[in-house]
């Protein structure tokens, strides 16, 4: 019996130099039949040059005149997608070669809708330390957009990416949620490895993440049997709420965090001070104003 296709999906937007590193990855791929669509979700440098240079032909490109964002980007490479596998990775993860092959075992099982890999960062077994630590996947836990599998009946049954929680870069949490919501069962696939490229964070980088956070009290919401499926920062009724530890003891922790990032060749003094404690302010800032929005007080 041969094996069901795969359609893997990247969404890229004015990430050339990451694109070249992440696509020869893809085309290493083990599995067949399989097709690569990269979104360029209008790239202005040079992105859609470098894809017309790959001649590859299960290589195939979408572009979007304007950048629509990820949300969208994975919903067009959803729409051009052949095979009943959809597999979803970015363009600033580079995959192991039986990346696919294992993604794809846990769908024998007709109850399986997705399928969660695991991701590092940069390397196997290197420790991190937040904001790095975030893109990593240790073991394979949380559905993350950079390295999960759909069966394309999800899709057709209850629609694709939202980009109403794309604007807490949490759509790949909801759309997890609401397929297990709609029925469909997962599998965590640990030997499913990608590797996340060296991020270069910056300070509006870091404080613009405190807004992931929010989407909590909406996701408590909206799907109050199954907002905890894969883990929740939501304890005592609170999202993060040992926050308000932190920062309460700020004037002890402060000093001895930073020791230690010193200890750990971290030299960003900016980076330091807006993660601790300005990071914690503005995530207590944007959880609470999205819980009285939506009414559900998760504070």
């Amino acid at each position: 019996m041969s094996a069901p296709g795969c359609s893997i999906i990247v969404s890229t937007y004015n990430r050339m130099g990451s694109l070249r590193q992440c696509l020869p990855s893809l085309l290493q791929q083990t599995y067949a039949p399989l097709e690569i669509i990269v979104v360029d979700d209008g790239s202005t440098d040079g992105t859609a040059a470098y894809l017309r240079e790959v001649t590859d032909a299960r290589l195939r490109v979408v572009h979007h005149e304007r950048n629509r964002g990820l949300s969208a980007g994975r919903n067009s490479g959803i729409a051009a997608a052949r095979y009943p596998i959809v597999a979803f990775t970015d363009d600033d993860c580079v995959a192991a070669p039986d990346w696919v092959s294992r993604l794809a075992e846990p769908f024998s099982d007709a109850r399986v809708g997705l399928v969660i890999g695991q991701a590092f960062y940069e390397a196997r077994n290197v420790r991190r330390y937040f904001p790095e630590r975030i893109v990593q996947n240790n073991s394979a836990r949380w559905p993350k957009g950079c390295n999960i599998a759909y069966r394309r009946e999800v899709f057709t049954r209850i629609g694709n990416f939202s980009d109403a929680y794309y604007r807490y870069q949490n759509e790949d949490t909801e759309m997890a949620i609401r397929a297990v919501a709609a029925g469909f069962q997962f599998r965590r696939v640990p030997d499913a490895v990608v590797f996340h490229q060296p991020a270069q964070w910056t300070v509006a980088a870091l404080l613009a993440s405190a807004h992931n956070a929010a989407v909590w009290p909406l996701l408590k919401r909206t799907y109050p049997h199954h907002y905890q499926t894969f883990g929740s920062p939501v304890r005592w009724g609170m999202v993060h709420p040992f926050d308000y530890l932190m920062l309460l003891f700020s004037p002890i922790l402060v000093p001895l965090l930073f020791v230690r990032y010193r200890w750990h060749g971290g030299r960003d003094t900016k980076i330091f001070f807006a993660k601790w404690p300005v990071f914690f302010l503005l995530r207590r800032f944007h959880i609470i104003r999205s819980a009285l929005r939506d009414r559900t007080y998760a504070l």
